[in-house]
């Protein structure tokens, strides 16, 4: 690609992006009318299998909006630093193990690359922080410059 079809290539990007964020805008502010309207239409609602409910409405040429309330979703951990652990462990008293696993993780300190560098021979420490970590995907980030009127 030559310097020109880059050039060309990130102006339409970003423009692009420009016209997306604009119409995102506009669909959240749809989407929140449609929620708040869903709400005064509470007798049409209809359950959902997993407990929560829907409302749908019909638009026109055959359009279709679903409004969902799922249900309430349990907590995948409830860590010991949470303000609820103690009054959770409260309520189950005797039940607890009847009612929680009880599961151990390790966090990671601040620093951690550098403190396990420090800590242990470099292979050990290079295997470990591999271990540790999980790769991420690149992200393309544009800044737009306010557009030129005519």
């Amino acid at each position: 690609m030559n310097n020109a079809q880059l050039k060309k290539l990130v102006t339409e990007a970003v423009t692009l992006h420009r016209d997306i964020a604009k119409q995102n805008d506009r669909l959240k502010r749809f989407k929140a009318d449609l929620v708040r309207e869903s709400r005064t239409h509470k007798k049409e609602f209809s359950l959902t299998d997993g407990g929560g409910s829907r409302w749908t409405v019909a638009g026109e040429e055959g359009c279709v909006a679903r409004v969902n309330f799922p249900a309430s979703a349990l907590l995948s951990l409830i860590g010991s630093e949470s303000e609820t652990f103690d009054s959770i462990l409260s309520l189950a008293g005797e039940c607890m193990d009847q009612l929680f696993e009880s599961v151990y993780y390790l966090r990671p300190v601040a620093d951690f690359r550098d403190e396990a560098a420090r800590a242990l021979p470099g292979r050990e420490a290079d295997q470990l922080i591999d271990l540790c970590q999980t790769t991420s995907s690149p992200r393309v980030s544009f800044e737009t410059a306010e557009l030129k009127k005519p």
